[in-house]
């Protein structure tokens, strides 16, 4: 695992409204993330973490063991005490075409990942998503598909509130 911290600063952050100030951070840092993946072809992994007062830092991810990344991440949000969480990545998903989809019961299962999943079955994204300590929490899938230059482009977004698993609700 490595990982590479800097410093960064949430303009217009009001510490009188945090919960406020959080949700347009993520949301502006949702469209530069967009604005990243079109312009460079792929998006590094990375984690935004935010205190009370807007000044925070942002880590870079470049580990493979995912188990590994989660156990650091909620121990990191911990020491530092972190008010609010963006975790920008690429991915792999598979969307339920209907409640109680088998698909979904195999993959939360740990029966397969959604890479070894058909290709109709599957689309690649970028996901951003958001947390805050208050129990906030939001996350963009943003799909895509490369042309035949291999130049992204967006297909539709959707916004899930309540996700789990490795690195959902990671404030308990």
């Amino acid at each position: 695992m490595k990982t590479t911290a800097v410093s960064i600063t949430a303009t217009q952050w009001n510490p009188a409204a945090p919960l406020d100030s959080f949700k347009r951070f993520a949301i502006s840092i949702h469209e530069q993330a967009k604005a990243v993946l079109l312009q460079d072809g792929h998006h590094t992994e990375m984690f935004f973490f935010m205190p009370l007062n807007g000044q925070g830092h942002l880590v870079q991810w470049s580990g493979k063991d995912r188990e590994q990344e989660a156990t650091w991440l909620r121990r990191h949000i911990h020491e530092h005490y972190i008010y609010g969480l963006i975790h920008v990545v690429e991915a792999w998903v598979h969307m339920a075409k209907q409640p109680g989809d088998h698909t979904v019961k195999q993959l939360m299962a740990g029966e397969m990942t959604v890479s070894q999943l058909r290709p109709a079955d599957r689309m690649e994204c970028l996901m951003c998503s958001a947390q805050s300590r208050d129990g906030w929490a939001n996350c963009w899938v943003d799909s895509f598909t490369k042309d035949q230059a291999g130049k992204i482009v967006l297909g539709g977004c959707s916004e899930i509130t309540d996700f789990r698993g490795r690195f959902g609700r990671v404030f308990g």
